[in-house]
């Protein structure tokens, strides 16, 4: 799974990819090769499902010794769970240890012919999702030279395999570098002459753009949280700021949710000193605190952890205490680092902590989705270790009516057929930057066609996108933009079958294409359902099989990025990839000298 050891890893990706390079190189787009099926692609019907909801409160649980050292080894019985002081059953427990040695082989891939794609992985992927956000909004200008340095040294220097995201808030909030383990695509981003955004030498008009706004963090945090929601495991989101805007009493919220905190080993600056947990206060309604629980709502749902660093230095006047980077920490199950000069080591310490952990859940005992908070207590068996996790969750009604910010959000992505909905997994790996998947296997070749201007239905379908959406009124149709050019793009896909034999009444794959700008707003998007029929007997004897299915979208001229997925509608297994705009044959050329 991603939030461990990565999705996918169970099959033999060698064979695979000699049989999918063999097949790409002699297959074209609208060749069909004995033994491979070109299922009927249909963009409205999809199979029958009966929706049942349980629910299943999912704990990722950190456990340090005395010097912040990760403890392995546990069992499922040396931990009790309480919700509002009652006992719960802990339904499934699994250990995620970041230094086990990874079984994996780098696959050999020939050259491929042009704008032809796989998603094999070609590393080892290491550890959960990581979502790095330099804020430099709330940094003060003299601490940004230090913090760039320090930052560009840690990515330098990251355990390998790692997957990182990395987004930068200043004149707005965008993705600098969307997951993955290649060091040099992320310190890429620290190049001043990059066209789509740098982390910047110094950025001065932080109180032009809100560094006195004491809920931006935290809608920010409410951002990513919706963004990462319906990947699977756990994500660490590393915030590094000098400080976050605490004017107003944001943090009236519970103190329980920082209870049970071990003090850290006198003289290290690296280990979170939280407080003593003493009676909780009253939440209250002020906005701002309603900002606040919206944004630790949405990492909690989104099993993400906060680490922030404080990249001010040493400050002795905190006495070990940063409060709001505490709070926020723990209520969330991560670590806040404050009072060092030392943030690369901070940052290390963060990826460490945040990727060995135990992940547990439970089914609650009241069952009631009445709102209110649930209080979560883990105990440990053993004495003298600290143990971090998120302390509480609201049992929201999940058929309760949508706000109105809600329901102008579920408006915009309505109509769109590869948006799905908010914190599914196709919803999820469809994301601008989002983490390539190798669950399902596949190659994509990719053939670009002539641009036209676009038709009147072609625009009809453009503005129900988020980068051209239209607010309909009632009595009124929409109005159209009007018409800007079109290049279709067709994606030859050639899958491989995984499910010979699972599936005794057929299989049903699902094929998704978005196109997005370089701010990572999605132009446009298509999704379409595979059908095939039950598997022959020859088939489920282990004969591998191969299929094509072939899609064609109209991308805006000027896209950026092109995203492509292909999921199991049976298993929810996905596979996923991403690539630059345009494709390598459209190109200009540079002239010679």
């Amino acid at each position: 799974m991603v939030g461990g050891s990565g999705r996918g890893t169970a099959f033999a990706v060698a064979a695979m990819v000699s049989c999918l390079v063999l097949l790409s190189g002699s297959a074209s787009c609208h060749a069909q090769r004995g033994g491979m099926s070109r299922p009927n692609i249909s963009s409205n019907k999809r199979p029958y499902t009966i929706p049942v909801t349980v629910r299943r409160v999912v704990l990722d649980v950190v456990v340090t010794d005395g010097h912040g050292n990760p403890v392995t080894g546990l069992k499922k019985k040396d931990f009790s769970v309480l919700e509002d002081k009652k006992q719960q059953d802990i339904r499934t427990f699994e250990e995620f240890d970041f230094d086990s040695p990874a079984n994996f082989v780098a696959p050999k891939l020939p050259p491929m012919p042009p704008d032809t794609y796989m998603n094999v992985a070609t590393t080892a992927e290491r550890g959960p999702l990581y979502v790095i956000v330099y804020d430099a909004v709330h940094m003060k200008t003299e601490d940004q030279p230090q913090a760039r340095k320090q930052l560009a040294d840690f990515l330098a220097s990251r355990p390998e395999g790692t997957r990182f995201a990395l987004f930068l808030l200043a004149k707005d909030f965008r993705l600098l570098q969307g997951f993955t383990t290649d060091t040099n695509k992320l310190l890429a981003t620290f190049d001043q002459h990059r066209k789509d955004g740098d982390i910047p030498q110094v950025f001065l008009y932080g109180a032009n753009y809100g560094s006195a706004d004491v809920d931006m963090p935290f809608d920010v945090m409410r951002f990513i949280g919706h963004y990462l929601e319906g990947l699977p495991g756990r994500k660490n989101l590393i915030w590094l700021s000098s400080e976050f805007p605490a004017s107003v009493p944001l943090f009236a919220i519970q103190d329980m949710v920082v209870g049970n905190v071990m003090s850290a080993p006198a003289g290290s600056p690296l280990q979170a000193q939280g407080f003593d947990g003493s009676s909780p206060t009253t939440m209250g309604e002020s906005w701002d605190a309603q900002v606040m629980r919206q944004a630790i709502d949405a990492l909690n749902a989104a099993q993400v952890s906060v680490y922030p660093v404080n990249v001010s230095g040493l400050k002795p006047e905190l006495i070990g205490i940063d409060t709001v980077a505490d709070k926020i920490a723990n209520a969330t199950g991560g670590r806040a680092y404050y009072n060092t000069n030392d943030y690369s080591a901070a940052m290390k310490d963060a990826v460490k902590n945040g990727a060995t952990y135990y992940e547990m859940s439970y089914s609650p005992s009241d069952a009631k989705d009445d709102g209110s908070m649930r209080k979560i207590n883990v105990k440990l068996d053993k004495k003298g270790y600290l143990v971090e996790y998120r302390r509480y969750y609201y049992a929201e009604d999940p058929n309760e009516p949508l706000t109105n910010e809600e329901k102008k959000a579920a408006m915009a992505v309505a109509d769109q057929v590869v948006a799905h909905k908010q914190g599914d997994s196709l919803y999820a790996y469809m994301q601008h930057g989002a983490p390539t998947d190798h669950d399902i296997v596949f190659r994509a070749q990719f053939h670009a066609g002539p641009a036209a201007m676009a038709t009147p239905d072609q625009m009809a379908n453009l503005v129900e996108q988020p980068a051209y959406f239209v607010v309909r009124k009632a009595d009124k149709p929409a109005k159209l933009p009007p018409p800007i050019t079109l290049q279709p793009y067709t994606i030859d896909y050639l899958v491989l079958d995984q499910s010979i034999g699972e599936h005794a009444n057929g299989q049903v794959l699902e094929f998704a294409a978005g196109a997005y700008n370089s701010e990572g707003k999605l132009l446009n998007g298509i999704a379409q359902s595979a059908v095939r029929g039950p598997a022959t007997s020859d088939q489920s004897s282990g004969q591998q099989r191969f299929f094509r299915a072939e899609q064609t979208l109209d991308v805006p001229t000027g896209a950026a990025w092109l995203r492509v997925a292909v999921r199991d509608v049976n298993t929810d297994r996905i596979g996923t990839l991403e690539i630059p705009l345009p494709l390598d044959g459209d190109r200009p050329a540079v002239a010679s000298k």
